[in-house]
């Protein structure tokens, strides 16, 4: 034993290793490879140093098992990217092809400036007539009023033509031999009636058939939304030609607002003393203003308008939300017809009856009123009974 200088401390021993409650399959495996024995495995020692002689085997502890690496295990090299210019060459001709006929076609097919500006031009126009409406400010609702009190005349002239048409028919050949006289008035009445009528079954199928095509929910509010693009695009396309066939397309050039360097130069050029720091801005904007009322020029902005409190939200000529008895109002207009109908035949016949009573009345009053010779002779008869009833008792 040799002889150790320092401290010399007697190592502790390590305290026991509580066994887990769960651990009973890792307790399993370790009895396992206890059971089978060591197992060695050869592990390659890394060259360092550039040497190129075999590593010597390693052996690994008992339990421990290296998996030898076959070539299945190694991953497989990336393959390479084939990149075939031909293919590359043959689309780009088939794009040039394509673009090509397509311009024989249309020559302004991919004038996308010239379409924007005719798009923006529409709806700059559009809104310009709003805002010349909101100016003027014409009433909303009156012309709805006047339309519906002209659509009540006309249910109603229709609903006379109807009534008087069954009299004729009702008459047959009582009055077949007597002259008929027919103005021109009344015939362009006529035909405008006709044309009314037809033109309201029109739009009735219409309506009947963008409901069954459209049907309703949100099948018809994307359907509504679909055809308004439509619309809208359509509208952009016509005055994209019409710009085209007039040679009215011009770049719309915007006005630039003056800077404040061009501002004092204008002002100094007048005589006016105006302030101008190192960067060229003017320090007080008060020298801007003059004597009497600054008012800013009138300019083109896309700012706000001083007729903004009087704009109306646009309202599109078709709801997004069409009503659900869109497509009875042909059936609803026809019941309001018949009911006035009826209307007019009880009228009609009630005057008829006023006039067979005041006829009778006056037949009464005819049988029983005397005449003034009838009363002559009744008193002359009386006087002459008188005076013979006299003569007697004398």
């Amino acid at each position: 034993m040799s002889l150790k200088y320092g401290l010399n401390l007697k190592k502790k021993a390590p305290a026991p290793t509580r066994r887990a409650i769960f651990d009973e399959d890792g307790d399993e495996d370790e009895d396992d490879i206890q059971k089978n024995g060591t197992e060695e495995a050869a592990i390659e020692e890394i060259s360092t140093f550039g040497r190129n002689e075999p590593s010597k085997p390693l052996k690994l502890a008992a339990g421990l098992t290296v998996k030898p690496k076959t070539k299945a295990s190694l991953p497989a090299p990336p393959k390479k990217l084939e990149v075939d210019s031909r293919q590359d060459i043959s689309a780009l001709h088939a794009a040039k092809a394509q673009v090509k006929a397509a311009e024989e076609v249309d020559a302004s097919i991919f004038d996308y400036d010239s379409f924007h500006d005719a798009k923006q031009s529409v709806t700059e126009a559009k809104q310009e007539a709003a805002r010349q409406e909101a100016i003027e400010r014409k009433p909303k609702y009156i012309n709805n009023l006047l339309d519906a009190a002209a659509r009540r005349k006309q249910d109603q002239q229709v609903a006379r033509e109807k009534f008087l048409q069954k009299e004729r028919e009702a008459e047959g050949d009582e009055f077949a031999d007597k002259e008929k006289f027919v103005t021109s008035a009344y015939k362009e009445q006529q035909e405008e009636t006709r044309r009314l009528e037809e033109e309201e079954k029109r739009k009735a199928e219409e309506d009947e058939k963008r409901k069954r095509h459209t049907g309703g929910g949100m099948q018809g509010f994307y359907r509504t939304m679909m055809d308004q693009s439509e619309r809208q695009h359509q509208e952009a396309v016509e005055a994209a030609e019409r710009a085209e066939k007039d040679g009215t397309a011009k770049n719309r050039v915007e006005e630039k607002k003056k800077s404040d360097a061009e501002l004092a130069a204008d002002l100094k050029a007048k005589g006016v003393n105006i302030h101008v720091n190192e960067e060229g801005q003017i320090t007080d904007k008060r020298e801007l203003l003059t004597a009497g009322l600054n008012v800013a020029p009138a300019g083109k902005s896309s700012g706000s308008k001083g007729s903004d409190h009087l704009k109306t939200s646009a309202r599109a000529n078709q709801s997004a939300f069409p009503s659900r008895n869109a497509g009875s109002q042909q059936a609803q207009r026809e019941r309001q017809t018949r009911m006035m109908e009826e209307q007019l035949e009880a009228q009609n016949k009630r005057a008829r009856g006023e006039e067979e009573e005041e006829k009778a009345r006056l037949e009464r009053a005819a049988k029983t009123t005397k005449t003034d010779k009838d009363v002559s002779d009744a008193k002359a008869r009386y006087l002459a009974r008188k005076a013979a009833k006299e003569r007697g008792e004398g």
